[in-house]
């Protein structure tokens, strides 16, 4: 049966999809202490970018890997991106209740300001999956990389919408069950054919 040989495209398929739901799980478990979201975050990139290439064949091994070797940049990123989202929040939540001429300036700056850390974000912890360097340049290159590949941001970003989007109106019953298994990991491997092209600029010409 040629349908199904190991090398059909519906076995190939098949095996990817198992590969994506192991990986969510390993990275739901990993995230659980909360602090180890940015270093789990980081190992997940770390095997999706090398997926999409097939670069990777040992799951488990190389997300362990790249968590441990990731673990303390990616967990001060985590805990510094985390503070400034919670900064970000509270400030949106304070400024329409204040009665000020100023009023409306502060919520432009507080967007402004929203908009740069979404796209920061996007790139932040695949940057620290992809590439070795210090903690603030990790943060100003991704920074600068979200703003210098514009349409492929706005690509991620309209895509995750979408996907939160379809969470808020689907069933919870549904959509649940799908996160756990797969979300994150799907997610994260989507975005990285789009990464993986915009890092590609970034890279040693002998890679």
């Amino acid at each position: 049966m040629q349908l199904f040989s190991l090398d059909s495209p519906i076995m190939r398929f098949l095996s990817k999809v198992a590969d994506l739901m192991i990986l969510n799980i390993i990275f739901w478990i990993c995230c659980i202490p909360i602090v180890t979201i940015g270093a789990s975050t980081t190992a997940l990139y770390s095997i999706t970018l090398k997926m999409v290439k097939n670069e990777e064949s040992y799951i488990f091994r190389g997300f362990f890997r790249a968590f441990k070797e990731n673990f303390k940049i990616s967990t001060g990123i985590w805990i510094l991106t985390a503070l400034v989202g919670l900064v970000i929040y509270v400030d949106f939540y304070v400024a329409p209740q204040m009665v000020s001429p100023l009023n409306m300036i502060l919520q432009v700056l507080l967007m402004a300001l929203l908009i740069f850390y979404i796209f920061t974000l996007l790139y932040l912890f695949p940057y620290v999956a992809r590439f070795q360097n210090t903690w603030k340049a990790t943060i100003k290159n991704a920074f600068l990389i979200g703003i210098a590949n514009l349409p492929f941001t706005l690509l991620m970003v309209l895509f995750v919408a979408l996907m939160l989007f379809l969470t808020y109106v689907v069933n919870l019953a549904i959509v649940l069950p799908l996160w756990m298994l797969c979300g994150f990991s799907v997610i994260a491997y989507v975005k990285s054919f789009i990464i993986r092209r915009v890092f590609r600029k970034y890279e040693p010409e002998e890679e």
